[in-house]
């Protein structure tokens, strides 16, 4: 796309708002985008405004006329859907304490994307209680928790959180249902806060959570109810399966958009290059904890640097592999961070989300490569289409004379090191 635009004599940052989905466009797969699918335009604008993107400012000029390397800006954007069976599904269960706090017993299993702080706060959210006063299981065990399909495909707060307020909706019914024989009121005419139920024209009359946790006792020692729980359960909605012939279906649950901006310093001698900023902005539809999104945001641009500068399997002439062991395949360290880093949050309300929001589990590593070799390219001139990008191949590309082909061969050493072969 960087190559494209340039040939054409066209702004490749243009060139991309010219092409983004917008509400409207038909997906591949025959689906229509929509106002509520994600602003995608404003993921890009905001990664370029971060980065300076078009120009060099003169505190990089000045940098470049001191070191004698060169600065280069990219950009480039991501947009992902769950994958996942049409029927995807899972279950919530929802139960209150004899001290009027609760637990949500789900399936989805949190591996640090942080599923068990958001879940929570939807819980809390959804019942009007103080988030101290709700608990997400953290341990798992199939022979007792509820469904849930996977921990994968960044479904999980989408559909594990419609699924805690469908539960927390039925947690409530049950206990207005109860709470209505307890004050003889109707429970249309009933509301609540985090410790009691009340007539709404009569607030005075009133029943405590307590009271009603493990069922109500009247005063003359009769019980009724019983334990207040609810079940919510969720299911993917409106996807089908793709197609044989045609390839058109609805695969996607929901669309998440994002855009990567990178500044990166090349040495034009040698190929060595290091980053020195990479802003990132996702969509959101709305941030349940930003502070858990910049985790995410953070951990999985590292995962994209891993991808984009040193990972990757390498084989001799005869198909084996050199590499088998985090000793020779490098994964990336606090040392190759880049010297900045920005998260962006935009808001765009996913409206079948939990109050909004939707995925962003795999998305900050997705665009971390392009965006790196469009900022190289800007930098140098050398255009990069393969992973990793190794300083010995930024060289090659500025090197039109050098060997494109080589053979991997092992050192003494252990390690792996390209060969260039001739003609």
């Amino acid at each position: 796309m960087e190559l494209i635009a340039r040939t054409i004599g066209m702004d490749p940052l243009e060139f991309r708002r010219k092409n983004l989905l917008k509400p409207g466009s038909i997906t591949l797969t025959g689906e229509k985008i929509t106002d509520h699918t994600g602003d995608i335009r404003k993921c890009l604008d905001s990664v370029a405004a971060a980065i300076g993107y078009g120009a060099l400012t003169a505190a990089e000029k000045a940098r470049e006329a001191k070191t004698g390397l060169k600065i280069g800006k990219g950009v480039a954007t991501l947009h992902k859907a769950p994958a996942m069976p049409s029927n995807t599904a899972t279950l919530v269960v929802v139960k209150m304490n004899a001290d009027g706090s609760v637990i949500a017993n789900v399936g989805l299993t949190d591996i640090g994307q942080g599923s068990t702080t958001a879940l929570a706060q939807i819980a809390a959210e959804r019942l009007r209680f103080p988030l101290d006063k709700v608990k997400v299981t953290i341990e798992k065990d199939t022979d007792r928790d509820p469904y849930d399909w996977q921990t994968v495909a960044s479904k999980g707060l989408i559909i594990t959180g419609n699924a805690v307020i469908l539960a927390c909706e039925d947690l409530l019914a049950r206990a207005y249902e109860l709470a209505g024989q307890a004050l003889r009121a109707h429970p249309r005419d009933l509301d609540h806060d985090g410790e009691k139920i009340f007539v709404r024209h009569d607030l005075e009359h009133s029943v405590l959570f307590t009271q009603l946790a493990l069922g109500y006792t009247h005063p003359d020692g009769s019980g009724v109810g019983g334990p207040l729980i609810g079940v919510g359960r969720y299911i993917a909605q409106g996807l089908t399966n793709l197609n044989k012939d045609s390839g058109q279906g609805l695969p996607a649950l929901d669309w998440t958009y994002g855009a990567h901006g990178i500044i990166v310093e090349v040495n034009p001698a040698t190929g060595a290059y290091h980053i020195l900023k990479i802003a990132s902005a996702y969509d959101v539809g709305k941030a349940i904890n930003p502070e858990l999104i910049r985790g995410q945001c953070v951990g999985g641009m590292v995962q994209g640097l891993g991808t984009a500068l040193c990972e990757g399997y390498i084989y001799d002439q005869q198909g084996r592999l050199l590499n088998p062991s985090f000793t020779d395949n490098k994964i990336p360290t606090s040392k190759d961070l880049p010297d900045e880093i920005e998260c962006i949050i935009v808001e765009r309300a996913q409206v079948d989300g939990p109050y909004g929001a939707r995925g962003v589990g795999e998305h900050p590593m997705i665009s971390v490569a392009p965006a790196l070799g469009n900022a190289i390219l800007a930098a140098t001139g050398a255009e990069l289409t393969h992973m990793p990008i190794r300083s010995e191949d930024v060289w090659r590309a500025m090197n039109s004379h050098a060997p494109v082909e080589t053979w991997i061969t092992k050192t003494p050493a252990g390690s792996c090191r390209s060969i260039p072969v001739d003609g």
